[in-house]
């Protein structure tokens, strides 16, 4: 369920005398589904962008890992996460990762993967802004402000 806006119970306190005394309600905003914003650690839409990710990453390797996030932005259903995946322990570390997320049907899923950087050509600057200019083209509903720098920077003039 999401709201706007959610208001805390008003806190009776007694004071010394006796007396009653309300407290304001204590008003918390939930994060605008206009503008992006970075779930909370230990939100339940966190959680949830983050088993997508690791179920997505068990088709094709097993190991239990735990993800160390670097980046993780989310807005109108879209994410982008960026982690750091390691062995429960901590003692192993794995290739960084990254992904489009999409919630549909109240459920996350990986739309796409960024390739890793062993697996692609060029200078890192021209393949970046190549793939993500694709992946814009691609899905023209991703609101920009959820991809990594890389992602929302204008590609350089070629010469």
């Amino acid at each position: 369920m999401k709201l706007s806006a959610v208001y805390a119970s008003l806190v009776v306190v007694l004071s010394g005398s006796g007396a009653v005394h309300a407290a304001p309600p204590l008003r918390v905003r939930a994060p605008q589904a206009d503008s992006a914003y970075t779930p909370a650690r230990g939100s339940a839409e966190r959680a949830a962008i983050l088993d997508a990710m690791r179920a997505h990453r068990r088709r094709f390797d097993p190991q239990r890992v735990i993800f160390v996030v670097s980046h993780l932005r989310v807005q109108r259903g879209w994410a982008w996460a960026s982690v750091l995946p390691q062995s429960p322990d901590g003692r192993s570390r794995y290739e960084d990762e990254s992904a489009l997320l999409r919630r549909r049907a109240g459920r996350w899923e990986v739309v796409e993967t960024m390739p890793a950087a062993g697996e692609r050509e060029g200078t890192p600057t021209e393949e970046d802004c190549a793939w993500f200019r694709q992946l814009r083209r691609r899905f023209p509903a991703l609101p920009p402000a959820v991809l990594p720098a890389e992602g929302r920077r204008p590609c350089p003039a070629r010469r």
